[in-house]
């Protein structure tokens, strides 16, 4: 199983969102990324290559994955129309 863990700017980004947005994506970490992230971590291209996105709604999580330390490092969380800017 892979560890998820958050930049202090993710972590930011994360508090700012509602309560309700929250524990949905906290769900979504727990029960898809966790468990089998391969399915669920779409490979970014063009200046974004080497990053991943995880879909939550209308919000995106933007990763890193560290296949050697079982490890995915969320870089930024923001809704879809501003993750990518």
């Amino acid at each position: 199983m892979y560890k998820v863990e958050f930049t202090n700017k993710a972590s930011k980004d994360f508090f700012k969102l509602s309560r309700n947005v929250q524990i949905r994506i906290t769900k979504a970490i727990d029960t898809k990324l966790v468990v089998n992230p391969k399915s669920c971590l779409i490979p970014l291209v063009g200046d974004k290559a080497g990053f991943y996105k995880f879909r939550v709604g209308d919000y995106r999580l933007l990763c890193v994955k560290n296949d050697n330390k079982f490890i995915i490092l969320v870089v930024a969380v923001k809704h879809r129309k501003n993750v990518y800017k």
